[in-house]
């Protein structure tokens, strides 16, 4: 059961378009879940939009660190209950455990850092240390948060090994209420890539569906830079930090393209995912020599 101490701060249901090829709720949407339930975790500390707004206050995420520990099915039940961990002068932890209400399971942990533009009301600090928790050992980072990932820009990109994956326009309904690209959207940027990057590392994606193979991501950590806007023309690139047997480490970068600037960069641990029995594959021999050829030189 999920402890008394957390607050319940979203619901919703599992929708067939949320879905991707493995026929599970697709990454972005756990960040969307985390996005939305921050929003109603700070209403509940005192600090929702309306007074945000009426304090001139400007809040962004600095990062996002996500573990997709079970699968969502279509019409599965969503409900994520949250917590500040952390409290500073102008910065907020959050902890957001989203579980499926239907069998009390624990389907993945967000957790995410708020920064704002200017000291936190005294009120509404005083609520959220009151209200904070120590974050679970479970939503701690696993296999991410180890790399030093650079700032380079977009120019600088190929010469690392990494390669275009997605070259898009952000759209008006893609931002939020202040025109800044949703994170949902960049992580939906980096999954729309897989293919371009599992190809490029020598699995054909298409053989792969073929024969009932997708893949999936276990964890993710995302640092928001320079916001996006409506209208902004993005680039991802992205490559492989590290592997093993079953493990594949992925670095993304997505720029904003007129000036290079880098706008996020994530990690990301992947697997090779076996659609029939629900379980991961491990990487033949082979598989692991061509993916030694391919190893960014970034991290060195």
């Amino acid at each position: 059961m999920p402890a008394p101490d957390l607050i319940p701060t979203f619901t919703t249901a599992v929708n067939t378009w949320q879905c991707d090829e493995n026929d599970h709720l697709n990454v972005q949407f756990y960040t969307e879940f985390g996005h939305e339930a921050s929003a109603h975790l700070l209403a509940t500390l005192g600090l929702g939009p309306r007074a945000q707004r009426d304090r001139g206050l400007l809040l962004q995420p600095r990062w996002d660190h996500i573990r997709y520990l079970r699968e969502f099915r279509v019409v599965d039940t969503v409900e994520v209950r949250s917590a500040p961990t952390e409290v500073g002068d102008r910065h907020l932890v959050i902890y957001h455990e989203v579980r499926n209400p239907a069998d009390g399971s624990v389907a993945s942990t967000v957790t995410r850092r708020v920064d704002s533009d200017r000291s936190w009301p005294a009120a509404f600090r005083q609520r959220a240390r009151t209200a904070c928790i120590e974050l679970p050992a479970s939503a701690r980072p696993r296999s991410v948060g180890s790399l030093a990932v650079p700032a380079i820009t977009l120019a600088e990109a190929p010469r690392t090994g990494l390669i275009e994956v997605g070259r898009t326009v952000v759209k008006p309904l893609e931002c939020d209420e202040h025109g800044v690209f949703l994170p949902r959207h960049q992580f939906g940027r980096y999954s729309d890539g897989a293919p371009f990057l599992w190809n490029h590392l020598g699995f054909n994606r298409a053989a792969m569906q073929e024969r009932q193979e997708g893949s999936v991501v276990v964890e993710m950590l995302q640092h928001y830079r320079t916001p996006l806007r409506a209208g902004d023309l993005a680039v991802v690139m992205s490559g492989l930090a590290d592997f093993s047997d079953k493990i594949l480490k992925f670095t993304h970068f997505l720029f904003e393209a007129e000036s290079g600037t880098l706008a996020a960069c994530a990690e990301a641990v992947g697997m090779k995912f076996d659609q029939k029995i629900r379980k991961i594959m491990t990487f033949s021999t082979e598989d692991q020599c061509r993916l030694a050829a391919r190893k960014l030189h970034l991290f060195a």
